[in-house]
């Protein structure tokens, strides 16, 4: 059977070798948004 996501990398998907890069790229994405945010609203990322 073909895979359902032909365009899909199963190596990137591997978490023990992609977690701290998707780690730090949501801190990122909090650090960029936190700015942005209405004084009443705080980032959280590990909640």
């Amino acid at each position: 059977m073909p895979s359902p996501f032909p365009e899909m990398n199963p190596y990137l998907e591997q978490p023990e070798l992609w977690s701290e890069v998707h780690s730090r790229a949501i801190v990122a994405a909090a650090i960029a948004i936190e700015p942005e945010l209405n004084p009443n609203y705080r980032v959280a990322v590990e909640k």
